[in-house]
């Protein structure tokens, strides 16, 4: 399988999970630690912590519980001035492996 169909693959697996989560509510699991060197330390227990980047932190940050994933995306596109259709897929990834790590919940 090509490097381009690869990708193609996960723009359409992407599209299909935003479909099924854009009208959840995510919310946010763990409590921030700090920062460093660009680095957000967030804990989901004791002795669990994470190391997150800057986007996957933004995005930890607007998992409020109140807005939907659809708001999201409208609340990055404005904060970064890049269309909607920009931050769908950066969005959708940064949520499923927050999700996956137990760091947020969908509502």
């Amino acid at each position: 399988m090509s490097e381009e169909q690869i990708e193609r693959d996960q723009a359409i697996k992407v599209k299909e999970l935003f479909q099924e989560i854009k009208t959840l509510k995510p919310s946010r699991q763990g409590v921030f630690l700090g920062e460093e060197n660009e680095k957000f330390y967030v804990a989901k227990t004791e002795e669990e912590v994470y190391e997150l980047s800057a986007l996957a932190y933004y995005v930890w940050l607007l998992c409020d519980g109140e807005h939907t994933v659809e708001d999201m995306v409208s609340k990055m596109s404005q904060d970064v001035k890049v269309s909607e259709e920009e931050v769908i897929e950066p969005l959708v990834i940064a949520l499923d492996s927050l999700s996956h790590a137990g760091l947020i919940k969908f509502i």
